[in-house]
């Protein structure tokens, strides 16, 4: 068990209103009567500080709080957090009160506050040696910062006690205490910890990092100043691997991420760190900020490489063996369940090996052996594992597999590699394979079981007729191959004529004019049918045929907008939507727009990008810059699901975008919840004054579009109150009216919801 949580914060300062400041910022009873900033009547900041208990105490004098210290600790319940006043005449000043109770309570963390000091900061740290138990805010004080440091610095104080604890009752088995210590989070003898917050916010800026990075030659100041200090951090060779991590922090359901990378370090060396990450979200999921604990792994990467060069290999093969699988296999599944990128075990062995020996005998058979080695090494990559376990059978640990589909199409490459003819003392020999395949996914077994599984699924595999892959799970298998049948069939979608686009109406409530389209992708699926965007995009995504799939959706939306202008209704913009992988082309992408624009002799205005908040923030976090790009060639820029992902909009001052989407899901729950009505009515109002337009999507009742006009925003939606999406012929209809009225399935689902 862990001690009690303590809340408990000490304020000492001479001035009566500054407590009653502190009391309605840090009390949940105080802080429900003043809701009036913007920030927190938006993002429920307040709803959040709310769930926690803080409990605040008084002093007006240094000597007064120090009582309060000693009498706390004679209580048993010691303050975890101090607010000190750096003046509080005619008594001590806020540096010897700070000397005095850490003289009495050395654990306390201490919050300097002050607009300024009669001592330099360097002359004030120097006599306090304060390192990470020191922080100061700057009067006048910000709400928000006041709740951040409060909460942030009350359990690190916490963990700290935590930590004290596990080690006190781990001392007698060390094996049992690094475990526990590691699920914790917590520092670890001889491994250095650092602690940092992330803004939750595109660009992330840093506003916290713990003294002790000092240890490897960096200034916590200077880092905090320096919007690019991950570029300062991380070895530029890991910076892709790092930015893959975070964008799994982004992801909406994310629990946390894990990763390891090589840290720069203050004189030009590297040291090996292990980062991981814990998204903090408020109650409706957005993003509040990202917290990092950087776990310094050098001398244990040694200790694998030296392990690695102690020939525990295969004789025949130079494969890794079955001790060195078992090896990398706990530690992936134990990286695994701490967030890094899932991984999948194949088990496989050759087809009527038994054959080969005795047709051809054993020096045959070993080569053999070794020609398989080496294709499996071609079909795998470097961070991947190729075993040999002994015999014919083989292990591959395949490494940052993002879902089973991977494994499966990995499979597949195998089993094709391994089925070309080998030639063995002039002869031509055919050899197949069967593969058994257990993939870590959330809740999955330990690793023991999963190779109990791996090899359960070899034998589903040669039950079945050889040459082929399974799974452990029958439903899985049939998951996986859908959706790997689904993207080959994609491939040859294109060139069969099988994709379309659809488009849906975007309109001014105000005078019911259409003032765009929005082009959706669907796909005429020969054996199932029309299939929404949704299905097939993210597997595009995931195979790379993202690029070629949105350079055709690109030119489509073109053609049809000059097919449009010639007839005399073009609308004035189509919005398509991009996704992360064609945006990650950078300079591919600015030149496809060039191309079909001057293709279609089309203005650049008529074009608007709508691009998700997460996939913004990605964009943000890699500093890509193919996004003012864009928007410098003339083309529009909409930010999808906007007010989903975040809980600040600060971010909205780096981005000249055009329309902001407010998404269905928030529309549907401003109707009935006050407060998701506020948050609408707040990016309205911010929309308003940044000269942003607002696109509601997903209309589609009567009590949704009432709302709507109770704002008194000029506002465009889109949604079956008007029109689903329909294609280009239906559309053109639509545009020569250049008007909409209520759909009559509107119609009847109102009255549906009425009766």
């Amino acid at each position: 068990m862990s001690t009690p949580q303590n809340r408990r914060i000490l304020l000492a300062d001479d001035t009566p209103a500054i407590h009653e400041d502190f009391r309605k910022i840090l009390l949940p009873a105080a802080m429900a009567a003043d809701l009036g900033d913007l920030e927190s009547a938006l993002f429920g900041t307040t709803a959040k500080t709310s769930d926690v208990d803080f409990v605040l105490d008084g002093a007006f004098q240094g000597q007064e709080a120090l009582a309060k210290v000693r009498d706390a600790l004679a209580a048993d319940a010691p303050y975890a957090l101090a607010f000190i006043d750096m003046r509080m005449p005619p008594g001590w000043d806020g540096v010897e009160t700070i000397e005095q109770l850490w003289l009495e309570d050395p654990r306390l963390q201490i919050v300097i506050c002050t607009a300024y000091a009669d001592q330099s900061w360097v002359e004030v740290f120097e006599r306090l040696d304060a390192r990470d138990r020191l922080l100061v805010l700057k009067k006048p004080f910000d709400a928000v910062e006041v709740r951040q440091l409060a909460s942030a610095l009350t359990m690190k104080w916490q963990m700290t006690e935590d930590a004290a604890f596990k080690m006190n009752q781990l001392e007698q088995a060390v094996e049992e205490r690094t475990r526990e210590l590691s699920d914790a989070n917590i520092i670890v003898q001889n491994s250095p910890t650092i602690l940092y917050r992330l803004r939750g916010e595109p660009a992330f800026p840093l506003i916290y990092i713990s003294h002790n990075i000092t240890k490897f030659g960096h200034e916590p100041a200077a880092l905090l100043a320096n919007p690019n200090w991950t570029d300062v951090l991380i070895d530029p060779a890991d910076q892709a691997g790092v930015a893959a991590a975070m964008a799994r922090v982004l992801e909406k359901d994310a629990e946390g991420a894990s990763i390891e990378y090589r840290l720069c370090t203050g004189d030009g060396a590297r040291r090996w760190v292990e980062n991981r990450y814990v998204p903090v979200r408020d109650k409706e999921g957005r993003l509040i900020e990202v917290e990092g604990i950087v776990i310094d792994v050098t001398e244990r990467k040694a200790a694998e490489e030296q392990l690695a060069r102690l020939a525990r290999t295969d004789g025949l093969t130079g494969l890794a063996n079955r001790a060195t699988l078992t090896e990398r296999l706990h530690q992936a599944h134990a990286a695994a369940q701490r967030g890094s990128v899932p991984f999948a075990l194949h088990y496989l062995d050759l087809d009527h090996f038994k054959e080969v020996n005795d047709t051809f005998g054993h020096p045959a058979g070993d080569l053999l052996l070794r020609e398989v080695a080496q294709r499996l090494r071609t079909c795998t990559r470097e961070t991947d594992l190729v075993a040999r376990l002994g015999g014919d059978e083989f292990a591959v640990l395949q490494t940052e597999m993002a879902e089973p589909a991977a494994a499966g199409a990995l499979a597949a490459k195998i089993l094709e590699e391994l089925a070309r003819p080998y030639m063995l003392a002039g002869n031509e020999v055919h050899v197949s394979a069967s593969i058994g395949i257990c993939p870590f996914i959330p809740g999955s077994e330990g690793p023991d079981e999963m190779v109990g599984q791996a090899d359960v699924a070899l034998y589903r595999s040669k039950e079945h007729g050889r040459n082929q892959y399974h799974f452990h799970s029958e439903n899985l298998d049939l998951e996986v191959r859908d959706r790997v049948k689904l993207g080959e069939d994609l491939k040859k979608a294109i060139e069969q004529e099988e994709l379309e686009l659809y488009y849906q109406p975007q309109v001014e409530l105000s005078s019911g004019k259409i003032v765009g389209v929005e082009a959706l992708l669907r796909w005429n699926h020969p054996q199932r049918g029309l299939l929404d965007a949704g299905a097939f995009v993210p597997i595009a995504e995931r195979t790379g045929g993202i690029v070629v799939l949105g350079r055709w959706v690109l030119n489509q939306a073109c053609r049809q907008m000059s097919v449009w202008r010639e007839q005399g209704v073009a609308p004035p913009l189509v919005a398509i939507n991009l996704s992360l992988g064609q945006l990650r082309q950078g300079s591919e992408l600015i030149r496809d727009v060039t191309q079909s624009l001057e293709k279609w002799q089309l203005d650049p205005s008529a074009l608007e990008f709508d691009v998700t908040e997460s996939t913004l923030a990605q964009m943000t976090w890699t500093h890509n810059d193919v996004l003012p790009k864009l928007r410098a060639l003339g083309v529009r820029i909409a930010i999808d699901d906007f007010g989903t992902e975040y809980s600040s909009f600060e971010y909205l001052r780096t981005y000249r975008v055009n329309h902001l989407k407010i998404a269905q899901s928030m529309l549907k729950r401003a109707v009935d919840d006050p407060d998701s009505a506020a948050t609408v009515r707040a990016i309205m109002n911010l929309a308003r004054e940044a000269r942003i337009g607002i696109i509601v999507e997903g209309l589609e009742t009567e009590a949704q579009l009432a709302f709507l006009h109770s704002t008194g925003s000029t506002t465009m939606a889109q949604g079956y109150y008007f029109s689903e999406a329909v294609v280009a012929n239906e559309a053109g209809d639509f545009l020569r009216t250049g008007t909409m009225e209520q759909s009559e399935r509107s119609k009847i689902d109102n009255q549906g919801a009425a009766a």
